[in-house]
């Protein structure tokens, strides 16, 4: 069997650029790519974790290139390394959003169900009605009281369902912003990159975009009102990093007010280095856990 001369020279490159490496490097590249072929063939990841496997895919491309040029082993062992690390963000993601849409989706179905069973309540009611006038106005005081429910549920479910379409297309149109539905209602994240420079508190003009869509957010849904969380890396004292924290979030609530906002439907707060989302032992992991978190009211 003869083989392509290109494929045979693809080949040697890389035969070549693998005798090159470290055995770090290549262990750690093996293991990449063997992470992400396990997340691609995902479906939940596939559904729900797109843009974290993209970042993922990007980065073992990067890694893949380096090998391909000849690179030093650091520089593939360093990409290969981000790629394993996105990879397993994809998959974290995929099942926390995956858990969330099951959470969701059993709610509902207890409110069908609820409301079902409410209104086979009234049909039994108005039935019993017949039998004298007095139990007829009664039944039909009880019907209206659960017609009135049910209207109620059904504004409330509406609204609901408005919130999480407006939050959805704030998720969508803003590809540093991330939104989760929680018990504390849907939180918002913005990555710190976007709104601050390294130990700075003052708003970078690119972050201007963010905060004008969260003030039509706002201003479409003004019974709702808002806490501003920062927090920061594990970087430096707690002192400082509380600090920092409290005057980012005071930062983000002070542009909002001065586009229109009223400062009583705004709670500013800083938690430092508190609540990490992910390990301080890595640059990614520092990044990560370098946010502001915007809180949108659920009641």
């Amino acid at each position: 069997m003869k083989f392509h001369p290109r494929l045979t020279m693809i080949a040697a490159l890389l035969a070549a650029g693998c005798a090159s490496l470290s055995p770090n490097a290549v262990q750690r590249l093996d293991e990449a790519r063997a992470a992400y072929r396990s997340a691609a063939a995902d479906p939940a990841v596939q559904a729900n974790a797109q843009t974290e496997l993209q970042s993922a895919a990007g980065a073992l491309e990067d890694a893949e290139r380096a090998l391909a040029q000849g690179g030093p082993s650091e520089l593939v062992e360093h990409n290969a390394y981000l790629a394993q690390q996105r990879t397993q963000i994809a998959q974290r993601t995929a099942g926390t959003r995956s858990a969330e849409a099951a959470t969701a989706a059993a709610s509902e179905e207890r409110r069908r169900m609820q409301i079902e069973a409410r209104e086979r309540e009234a049909a039994a009611l108005r039935e019993q009605a017949r039998v004298s006038e007095a139990a007829r106005k009664e039944a039909e005081s009880r019907a209206a009281v659960l017609e009135a429910e049910r209207l109620d549920r059904q504004k409330e479910s509406s609204a609901s369902a408005g919130l999480s379409a407006e939050v959805k297309r704030l998720e969508t149109e803003l590809a540093d912003l991330r939104a989760k539905q929680t018990d504390r209602g849907w939180v918002l994240t913005l990555k710190n990159e976007l709104l601050f420079d390294t130990g700075g508190s003052t708003l970078k003009p690119g972050g201007q975009r963010a905060l004008d869509n969260l003030v039509q957010f706002l201003e479409k849904h003004p019974d709702r009102s808002i806490a501003i969380e920062g927090f920061t890396d594990s970087t430096g004292s707690k002192e400082h990093n509380q600090t920092l924290s409290e005057k980012r979030a005071w930062a983000v609530k002070a542009a909002l007010v001065a586009r229109g906002i009223a400062s009583n439907r705004i709670d500013a707060r800083g938690y430092g280095p508190s609540f990490p989302i992910a390990g301080n032992d890595t640059p990614a992991g520092r990044q990560l856990n370098r946010r502001v978190e915007i809180v949108i009211d659920p009641t």
